[in-house]
């Protein structure tokens, strides 16, 4: 193709294979977190690998599924909906999995459920050992917690406990904590549960960023539930999305000037690569340089990379290790972007990355985090 516009690219045997992994391992139901990467093709390569669930935090995200895949269910599992956003669900696409975490977002709920309606509680739970903390903005506490789902179950819907304890945890005893917490929440309130929903989090890999195997994450799942006081009809159920989708996409971006020690690229903060910036550096992605025709040089060196637009805040934080002869129309392909990448892009200054391809075959790899 020799683009001049980013192009991503989508692996899907890595996607498949994630969704897979957390279809086998984890002890309960697997619900996709639509807003890591809404892109259809994305949505129909799970869903063919075997994903019926969806965690959706929006009318747009409920219309995508459903527009796809009239059979799926979505879960409205945001905690702060758009005035009419809830009924609307319920009514017109049949959602019956909701979540609040403060009273008054309890009675809008209360206000349309019937008996075949779940309504989760979330209750705070955060790991410092996440990249990004949740609780700040959502979860009840303990007691509070206990209080709303004693309500949810004397109203007759079918209570539910859920919690998340930050995007991308990297150890599996940030869950163990947050499980002996719910059973905490479910002593103080004597609600059987129908669910128990241990939210996102579960980490991908990237250069540099420690985390531990997602069987781990499994194992302690099941094994901190297990010694919980459930009822024997309660389901676990999980809302993954980074770690089903960030190693299955890459993005393949060209050099569009060199400025000694500083390289301009045609996709940037504004595009594909928020994430990097919003991190801190902790999320920074594996890369190659592809010249056709040619090899770039074997050594490396760090350079600042800048994204197209007319602004200074355009600039990615740290370095980027690259062959020191790179040159104005190279490609650079970075790896393991699926996630929080395009689903985050905008159109600023008349830049939008949407050109999209599929790699087939279980021998085609994208940049690892290896390669960095």
């Amino acid at each position: 193709m020799r683009p001049a516009e980013p192009v991503y690219c989508l692996y899907p045997d890595l996607l498949a294979g994630a969704a897979r992994q957390f279809l086998d391992g984890f002890p309960g139901r697997v619900m996709y977190a639509v807003k890591a990467n809404p892109d259809p093709n994305v949505l129909r390569i799970l869903h063919g690998a075997g994903i019926r669930h969806f965690d959706t935090a929006s009318l747009a995200e409920i219309e995508l599924v459903k527009g796809l895949f009239p059979r799926a269910e979505c879960h409205f599992m945001a905690p702060s909906k758009l005035v009419g956003a809830a009924e609307t669900a319920f009514r017109e696409f049949g959602v019956r999995h909701f979540v609040a975490d403060h009273p008054s977002e309890l009675d809008r709920l209360l206000a349309i459920a019937d008996a075949e309606t779940a309504i989760h509680i979330r209750m705070k739970a955060f790991d410092p050992q996440s990249v990004y903390e949740l609780s700040s903005k959502f979860g009840a506490d303990e007691q509070l917690a206990a209080r709303m789902l004693a309500r949810v179950a004397t109203s007759g819907c079918r209570p539910g406990l859920a919690f998340n304890v930050g995007s991308l945890c990297r150890h599996p005893d940030a869950y163990r904590r947050a499980l002996a917490a719910a059973g905490r929440v479910l002593d103080a309130s004597k609600v059987h549960i129908r669910h128990l929903d241990v939210g996102g989090g579960f980490p991908a890999t990237y250069p540099g960023l420690a985390v531990r195997p997602l069987p781990e994450f499994f194992a302690a799942i099941r094994e901190a539930a297990g010694t919980l006081d459930l009822p024997a009809d309660c389901e676990l159920m999980c809302e993954p999305g980074r770690a089903l989708v960030a190693a299955g996409q890459s993005v393949i971006v060209q050099v569009i000037l060199v400025k000694d020690e500083l390289i301009f690229l045609n996709d940037g903060i504004y595009g594909s690569f928020q994430e990097i910036q919003i991190s801190k550096n902790l999320v920074t992605y594996p890369s190659r340089v592809i010249r056709p025709g040619g090899h770039p040089s074997a050594p490396v060196r760090p350079f600042s990379v800048s994204g197209p637009t007319c602004d200074t805040l355009d600039v990615l934080p740290g370095t980027v290790d690259l062959p020191q002869d790179v040159a104005v129309g190279d490609w650079i392909e970075f790896g393991s972007v699926g996630a929080y990448s395009n689903a985050m892009a905008t159109r600023f200054n008349g830049f939008e990355p949407r050109r999209w391809v599929v790699v087939d075959g279980p021998a085609a790899l994208p940049p690892g985090p290896a390669e960095a």
